[in-house]
């Protein structure tokens, strides 16, 4: 065991040397203890210092034979520790330091890849065996194909197409996607890639689109696949205008390309133009040669008098396309070695700088050089820079230009970078949908609050049930006590090490595993008792009671990591730190409740320090008829589950969350003077399809916040509804400015000295990027442009981080600058305050069911095969698989009534809940949690039955009652610690703190009254029970 503590520090020690190496070059120095050498001497230490305290104290203690599980202990502890001090603070996930989760599909009716440019060579193969070569096909941006014919022959045309729509490659097919339109001199048809999911490479795309949104590799972003053909991007601490820029970054396919743009004062361009204007299509062909291409016009980047110089027309959709002659040279942003982002230094506006390797530069001097200004008459040919189909600058060429370049424009410093991530990353090997089909946003604040709300539950639960602990069992609890402490420390230095994040729904998993660990406790302490009230010793009660209650604690943790081991791979990445914490939790606690505790008690009970076993008691002997009521309880089960299930029938969708429907989740706050009740907003917002609004409690506010649900998944539409039905009452941004000084140059200043300055003042916070982009979006609509400035936040150490006050330099005179202030003012008071906003798309929900489906059925099926092999007897794993079958439909029916009962309960906390991937997770832990009780009568009428051949009525009262007091216990103090998550946790766990309590109740209940019965009918129905075996007491059950 001792390596594995140590492992976690000494891996740490082995990668810090390129970290230092970096921090170095980036003069960021590190304290001596973060640095590679501090690093390995904390492992060194870790070793050394408990080992040698260890054999001193079994010196001194005069038990040198315990000494190895002393060090063992110890090394445990300080291991512990030394990872918390040097890792923390732990990572967090987006729910508690705000942030985005956006899901990504790849688009069906794109390829960008080498499939398309396979298809491409393929149908270019047809057209050339046919006589006088039919025509031309070429990539379009968006990638699909396009093909360009000369003929008109409707047969031969026809013909093509099907040969074309024959091929197969890779197992992908190629389908006709538009039909061809006869324009008296060529055709135009379009073809797209089908059924290419087995030929992406998710690999590839996943790394493309992680160069994109972490460039630097600085950010703590997670971009992973997500399904067979989704990816999830994770960005922590970001705000609306960055989750923006990052939607722009992740859809654009990145295809570069540099063409001339046709000018109509040009000669050589005439004919050009002339076949443009008579096509109907995007491609221009003469003489079966592609010579020109209408692209998109970003209206954004062009004024009236730059259009001019440009050949345009009209779309059908009413977009604007200009015209760009087609070359062979074909320069492409295939052959960029880098681009970055600049200062242009006539218009001083943001500018993108490029440049090519050697084949790239040759290209783009060779093109360059042929469209240089005409001496003669001075006309100049532009350069067209199209990226992704869509026109983004087309400066004049003034000279010949070879391996380095300039994209300048009416660019924001947003546009600049979006373009250069781009670029630099290179474009995707696939495409994917421009709109993410789920979107979850929480803001940094909402994250504030709930870790303060989540710790505070954590601490409080634990506190309590260590509390009882110690006070019910003494010495005991506090071995006990001590034990799970140490528990915590190794889950959290565990979780440090290996870079897991702590979510909400994982701080309640440290919370049940407290609780958790505390029921083996409870186990090992009451065989101890049975052990002393046999008359036994004091060292063998504890030797027995540690002994025989080891096969129980391993079954029961084990079916639990099951259900864990289920979540992390269906879950969220909320869900994934519930499992993990779970899972740590339970896997060290066979290390520190059984380990551990019997190192305290051995050196207790040898040192004298214990002389008998002082616990409480809350029952004595029991000898209740629990067979006796078994066929009534079924009867109830039976009659609520029915009303449970009628309450779900007639919810319908209404029962299910967004996660599984699809939709929007806002959440939402108002002024506090104006805040309305929970009742006229739900009144309100009744235009919006199945709405549910939930109130939202925050320390240290009045009910001003609220989380309004709907059907309708287009966030920016429920936004908008939200604004024009509460015009004056939404909580908006507030910004206040100090005076406005004029300041003299100053040294560092971004791109231009500085003239004026001016302190502001965010009481909601902003991080920079949002500020840039507020300041710049009222730069134009002040009409004053793009002018130097720079933001930097008081006492900041990260960039991405909101801040309240800001210090703004700009290159502005004093009453522009205060112009600009004021109107940006006025702006952000009418921009409302989203704590968060959820819109989870149709086949992601489709999607999360099946997979929640599954999940369920897994654990289940993994569950009683286990039981099954545990125990021999198919009767016992089927028996708790109906008992956990009726714990999950109880918990089901509470949650289906809530709905009906939440207007009389709400001072109870009782709201209309929902089952959402939460509650899903709540499902499968109780499932992991009712088996526990399940096995431990289980495993008691494996010994009470010794060698007979069959479970009676009489030894499954007996087997209850001797395990009572262990049911009370170990449910009792998992109430209690889910109890305060419910009252206290706050909203993000309020449904699964519900059904995690409705679940630990009803779990205990079936685990006497449904499981323990359907054994014995089980027996029968498989002929293990003989003819009037048992009629006394089993006719109770009969």
């Amino acid at each position: 065991m001792l390596p594995s503590f140590v492992l976690p520090l000494a891996q740490a020690a082995a990668a810090a040397a390129p970290d230092v190496a970096a921090a170095t070059a980036a003069a960021t120095a590190l304290p001596w203890w973060r640095t590679g050498a501090g690093l390995l001497l904390s492992a060194l230490l870790t070793i050394a210092v408990p080992t040698i305290l260890a054999w001193f104290l079994a010196k001194a203690l005069r038990v040198s034979d315990m000494w190895g599980r002393l060090a063992t202990v110890l090394t445990a502890l300080v291991a512990g520790l030394a990872i918390i001090a040097l890792g923390w603070p732990p990572r967090l996930g987006i729910d508690l330091k705000g942030g985005v989760i956006l899901v990504y599909e790849v688009d069906a009716t794109k390829q960008v890849g080498g499939q398309v440019e396979d298809a491409i060579e393929k149908i270019e193969t047809l057209l050339e065996d046919r006589e006088g070569r039919l025509g031309t096909a070429t990539r379009k941006p968006d990638g699909r194909i396009a093909v360009s014919l000369k003929t008109t022959d409707k047969a031969a045309r026809q013909s093509f197409v099907d040969d074309v729509t024959k091929l197969d490659f890779g197992g992908a097919k190629v389908r006709l996607a538009k039909a061809p339109l006869d324009d008296g001199q060529s055709l135009d048809l379009e073809f797209e890639v089908e059924g290419r999911q087995a030929a992406v490479d998710m690999d590839k795309l996943v790394a493309a689109v992680a160069r994109r949104v972490n460039p630097g590799g600085q950010k703590e972003v997670t971009v992973r696949r997500y399904g067979l053909d989704q990816l999830e991007v994770i960005v922590p601490e970001v705000d609306q205008s960055e989750v923006d820029s990052i939607k722009k970054v992740v859809s654009k396919s990145g295809v570069l390309e540099f063409r001339i743009t046709a000018n109509p004062a040009n000669p050589s361009h005439n004919r050009v133009i002339k076949l443009a204007e008579q096509s109907i299509g995007e491609s221009v062909v003469e003489g079966g040669i592609p010579v020109g291409r209408w692209v998109l016009l970003n209206t954004e980047k062009f004024n009236e008098d730059e259009r001019k110089r440009l050949v345009t027309r009209l779309a059908s959709d009413g977009s604007i396309e200009v015209l760009v002659i087609l070359d062979r040279l074909n320069v492409t942003g295939g052959y960029l070695t880098r681009a970055s982002s600049s200062i242009d230094t006539q218009s001083l506006s943001p500018c993108v700088n490029f440049a090519f390797n050697a084949s790239g530069a040759s290209l783009f001097t060779e093109l360059t050089g042929k469209n240089l200004p005409d001496p003669a008459n001075g006309l100049t040919s532009s350069l067209g820079i199209i990226l992704d189909g869509e026109l983004l600058s087309a400066p004049a060429i003034r000279s010949t230009i070879s391996s380095n370049g300039q994209i300048t424009g009416s660019f924001r410093q947003r546009d600049v970078d979006e373009i250069v991530e781009v670029l630099n990353a290179g474009s995707l090997p696939t495409a994917l949908y421009s709109d993410p089909v789920s979107e979850q946003r929480i803001s940094p604040q909402l994250g504030a609050d709930t870790i303060r709300s989540g710790a505070r539950a954590m601490l409080l639960a634990t506190i309590v049930v260590l509390a009882f602990m110690l006070a019910y069992y003494r010495f005991s609890g506090l071995v006990a006590d001590l034990a799970v402490v140490l528990n915590i420390i190794l889950v959290v230095a565990l979780m440090i090490s290996v870079k897991a994040a702590f979510t909400l729904a994982g701080l309640a998993g440290l919370v049940l595993s407290v609780g958790m660990a505390v029921d083996a406790n409870v186990l090992i302490y009451e065989r101890m008792r049975e052990e002393t009230d046999r008359g036994a010793a004091l060292r063998m009660a504890i030797r027995n009671g540690f002994q025989r209650a080891f096969s129980t604690i391993l079954d029961s943790n084990l079916t639990t990591v099951i259900t864990g081991i289920v979540l992390f791979f269906i879950g969220t990445d909320q869900l994934k730190g519930f499992a993990i914490t779970l899972i740590l939790g339970l896997v060290l606690n066979l290390f520190t409740a059984v380990f551990c505790s019997r190192v305290m008690f051995d050196l207790a009970e040898r040192k004298g320090w214990i002389r008998r076993l002082n616990m409480g008691r809350i029952f004595g002997v029991t000898n209740f008829e629990f067979v006796r009521w078994m066929k009534p309880a079924i009867l109830g089960s039976a009659l609520f589950i029915l009303a449970g299930l009628a309450a779900s029938a007639q919810r319908g969708q209404g029962l299910f969350d967004i996660d599984f429907t699809g939709g929007t989740s806002v959440q939402v706050a108002f002024k506090p003077d104006k805040a309305p009740d929970i009742a006229e907003i739900r009144d309100a917002v009744k235009a919006l399809p199945d709405t549910a609004v939930s109130s939202v409690s925050v320390d240290g506010e009045s009910q001003t916040r609220f989380k309004v649900d709907t059907s309708l998944r287009n966030t920016a539409e429920v936004q908008k509804t939200l604004q024009s039905v509460f015009p004056d009452s939404l909580l908006t941004y507030e910004m206040s400015y100090g005076d406005v000084a004029t300041a003299p140059p100053a040294a560092g200043q971004e791109a231009a000295p500085a003239r004026t300055t001016a302190k502001l003042t965010f009481p909601s916070k902003i991080n920079q990027a949002t500020l840039r982009e507020t300041i710049e979006t009222t730069l134009v609509a002040e009409g004053v442009g793009a002018v130097p400035f720079a933001v930097e936040a008081e006492g900041a150490v990260a960039r991405s981080k909101p801040y309240e006050k800001w210090s703004l330099s700009a290159g502005m005179d004093a009453e522009t600058t205060t112009r600009v202030l004021t109107r940006m003012k006025a702006d952000l008071a009418g921009t409302p305050v989203y704590y968060s906003a959820n819109s989870i798309g149709g086949k992601v929900a489709g999607n999360t069911k099946v997979t929640a489906v599954y999940a369920l059925l897994a654990s289940l099926g993994m569950i009683v095969l286990y039981v099954w092999l545990r125990f021999q007897n198919v009767a016992f794993g089927l028996a708790a698989v109906v008992a956990l079958i009726h714990d999950v439909l109880v918990a089901v029916a509470c949650l289906a009534m809530s709905h009906y009962v939440a207007p009389f309960l709400g001072w109870a906390l009782v709201d209309d809940f929902k089952i959402s991937l939460d509650v899903v997770a709540a499902l499968l832990t109780i499932i992991g949690f009712s088996i526990n009780d399940t096995i431990v009568i289980f495993d008691r009428l494996r010994e009470l039955r010794g060698k007979a051949q069959y479970v009676s009525a009489a030894m499954i009262d007996k087997a209850v009652n001797q395990t009572l007091s262990r049911t009370v216990l170990t449910s009792g103090t998992a109430i209690l610690a889910t109890l305060i998550l419910f009252l206290f946790g706050g909203t993000g766990i309020h449904a699964f703190a519900f059904t995690m309590l409705v679940g630990i109740i009803t779990g205990t209940y079936s685990t006497i009254y449904i499981a323990s019965p359907i054994v014995l009918w089980l027996q029968r129905w498989f002929g293990e029970v003989p003819s009037g075996a048992g009629a006394s007491r089993a006719a109770g059950v009969a």
